[in-house]
This record gives C-alpha cells, sequence and structure tokens, in this order.
C-alpha cells in the first residue's frame, strides 16, 4: 500500500510540473496580441525558413558575409514570460575571399576580455512573408564605442532565375555621435549561397 501511494504522489507530482511548465502555442503573427504570458510563439507559418543560411554581397574585392539561423522557442523574459521562435545571426567581412590573400577584416563573433562575454549572434529578428527584420549589433563599427546599435531589413528580392536575393539595409537606432560608423554594408544587394 505505501508502494502505491509513493507511486501516486510520484505521478500527481510529475503531472503538476508539466501542467505548470506547458505552454499555448500560437502564431507568431499574434505576437503582442494581448498578454504573451505562458504562450510559445511558434513561426507556424513557416515564413523563417526562406531566410535561414548563408548571404553574402561582395564589392570590389570585399565580401559581407550574414549566416542567419533559426532558434527554436527561445525564453523570453526575465523571469521567463513566453517562449519565442527568434532569427538570429552573426556576420563577416573578408578582403579577397576565398583567394590565397584572405583577410577577415571582421568577424562579429568576438570575446571581450574586461567582461568575459563572447558575442555569439548580433542580429535578433523575426520575418513575416517576404521581409525580415529586427536588431544588429556590430561589433566592429568604426568611433568611440565598439559595438554601434542598429536595426536591420532584409527584403525578399523577386529574382526568377538563379540563387534567391534580397535587398540589405542597415539604420542607426537613436543619436547618431559623429565619426561612429556602421562596418556592415547599410543597402545591399544579398545573394543566398547556402
Amino acid at each position: 500500500m505505501y508502494i502505491m501511494m509513493k507511486k501516486a504522489t510520484t505521478i500527481l507530482i510529475l503531472f503538476f510540473c508539466i501542467a505548470c511548465k506547458s505552454q499555448t502555442i500560437v502564431n507568431i503573427s499574434t505576437f503582442n496580441n494581448g498578454d504573451n504570458t505562458g504562450k510559445y510563439f511558434k513561426d507556424l507559418d513557416y515564413n523563417f525558413q526562406s531566410f535561414i543560411g548563408t548571404w553574402e554581397n561582395t564589392t570590389n574585392n570585399i565580401t559581407f558575409k550574414l549566416f542567419l539561423t533559426m532558434t527554436v522557442k527561445k525564453p523570453m523574459g526575465y523571469p521567463v514570460k513566453y517562449y519565442k521562435d527568434v532569427i538570429e545571426g552573426r556576420f563577416m567581412i573578408i578582403e579577397n575571399a576565398g583567394q590565397s590573400n584572405e583577410n577577415i577584416i571582421c568577424n562579429s563573433v568576438k570575446y571581450y576580455p574586461n567582461s568575459g562575454f563572447t558575442s555569439t549572434n548580433v542580429i535578433f529578428g523575426n520575418a513575416n512573408n517576404n521581409v525580415c527584420g529586427g536588431g544588429i549589433d556590430d561589433t566592429c563599427a568604426t568611433g568611440s564605442s565598439p559595438i554601434l546599435e542598429g536595426s536591420f531589413k532584409l527584403t525578399k528580392l523577386n529574382n526568377t532565375t538563379g540563387l534567391p536575393q534580397a535587398q540589405w539595409e542597415v539604420y542607426k537606432d537613436g543619436i547618431t555621435i559623429e565619426g561612429q560608423n556602421f562596418s556592415v554594408p547599410t543597402n545591399v544587394i544579398l545573394t543566398k549561397v547556402n
């Protein structure tokens, strides 16, 4: 009898824990339509998929590479209030890409020894239909601050031949400080290469 009660108690506790952790799965397009608490905002329409991968632009001998991934069910808020699918990414700027004298001018993944922090993802966004957008932290910016915050927009183009292409645009958020500029291109066409 004691063993049966112990098993029953364990099952009830397990059920209670699972019930407390459960979320309501909703379409990400409904984010911020009411209370977000306890919800999982999922990319149910698969808008993110066409943006995931490696994008490139080469102008003269400088190549800008953008690497976008999808993080599924990312915990949001502190303490965690809801979960959300997000697009995250990083970038590289390369001189003479693919040649014997290739030189990486900038890799957004950086270690900051003063804080012990490594910047892995510097791009955070969302996608809806033909547009992906969000925030970017340019970790290679020029000027007084080593990080320049901005917003990005990646708009798919109607390219019927060849690889998918998109218009890449970056905008400064907040006050512009003299001498501070993005290292990333702010208005170019990117081609999806992978």
